[in-house]
C-alpha cells in the first residue's frame, strides 16, 4: 500500500511539473538588437530600449527614431507553451488600445530573443525580431509591480501648491530597475509622451535611490541619481516625493495595477 501511495505521489508531482511552463519572464532586460522585416528585406533599428516584466505586467520604453519623444507600451501578459502573449492596453503612439501580441521566445546565453510575426506599424504588418540581455538584479522590494499615477502635487519653495489629476503616467519596478512614462496634451489637444528608466535601490523602508540611465524628458537627467522619499498607504498605494535643488517638490500618488 505504501509503495502504491508513493508511486501515485510521484505521478502527481510529475504531472504538475509537466503542466507548468518553465519559461519565467519576470525581470529587467536591455535590448541589444531590433530588426524589422516587411516581407522583402530586413531593416535594423538603432535604439536603446528597456523592457520590464513584473509578475503580471510588461512595459517597454525607448526614444522614437524620428523625434525626441517616447516610444512605450504597457500591458498584461501570460506564458503558455513557450509563447508569451502580451495584452497591450496603452501605447504612446496610439493611446488606449486592445492589442494582443504573440511572442515566440528563445532563451539565449545572456537573455532571450523574441519574434513577433505580425507587428502592426502604421497600418502595415512587419516581422519584428528583438534580442535582450538580462540586466536585472536579485533585488526584491515592496514597489515591485506596475503602478498608475492618480495625482500629482507640485509645491514651490514658498510653500504654494498646485494639484494635477490629469497627468497620464505609468511606472513599473522589478529586479532593481524601473520605467516611468508620461503622456501630456497641449492646448491643441495634441499628445506627446516622455519616459525615463534606470536602476533603483531601497534606502531603508521610506526612501529609494533612482539612477536615470535614459530619458527623453530632460537630457540632463541622464546619469543623475535622485533620492526619492516614499510612503505606503496600504500595499496598493504609495506616494513619492522628490525635492529639487531649488527647493521645489513634486509629490506623486500611485495606485497599483491589479
Amino acid at each position: 500500500m505504501r509503495s502504491l501511495t508513493a508511486l501515485a505521489l510521484i505521478i502527481s508531482i510529475f504531472s504538475c511539473n509537466q503542466n507548468e511552463d518553465p519559461l519565467e519572464m519576470a525581470g529587467a532586460y536591455a535590448m541589444t538588437s531590433q530588426v524589422l522585416n516587411d516581407g522583402t528585406r530586413d531593416s535594423a533599428q538603432d535604439r536603446k530600449q528597456l523592457k520590464i516584466y513584473t509578475d503580471k505586467y510588461m512595459m517597454y520604453a525607448s526614444p522614437n527614431i524620428a523625434d525626441s519623444f517616447a516610444n512605450f507600451g504597457i500591458g498584461q501578459y501570460k506564458v503558455q507553451d513557450g509563447i508569451v502573449y502580451e495584452y497591450v492596453f496603452y501605447r504612446a503612439s496610439d493611446g488606449e488600445v486592445k492589442d494582443t501580441l504573440e511572442l515566440k521566445i528563445e532563451e539565449t546565453y545572456n537573455g532571450y530573443r523574441q519574434v513577433i510575426d505580425k507587428m502592426p506599424i502604421d497600418g502595415q504588418f512587419y516581422k519584428l525580431t528583438e534580442e535582450y540581455d538580462n540586466v536585472g538584479t536579485n533585488l526584491k522590494s515592496p514597489l515591485d509591480g506596475a503602478w498608475r499615477l492618480i495625482r500629482q502635487i507640485q509645491t514651490n519653495s514658498n510653500g504654494d501648491s498646485t494639484v494635477n489629476e490629469n497627468r497620464f503616467e505609468y511606472k513599473v519596478f522589478q529586479s532593481g530597475y524601473f520605467i516611468w512614462a508620461i503622456t501630456v496634451r497641449d492646448t491643441a489637444n495634441k499628445s506627446t509622451s516622455v519616459f525615463g528608466y534606470g536602476r533603483f535601490e531601497m534606502d531603508g523602508d521610506n526612501r529609494i535611490k533612482e539612477t536615470i540611465q535614459n530619458s527623453t524628458f530632460v537630457s540632463s537627467l541622464i546619469g543623475k541619481t535622485y533620492e526619492v522619499d516614499i510612503a505606503f498607504e496600504g500595499k496598493d498605494n504609495y506616494r513619492q516625493t522628490i525635492t529639487f535643488a531649488n527647493g521645489d517638490k513634486s509629490t506623486e500618488v500611485y495606485e497599483r495595477l491589479k
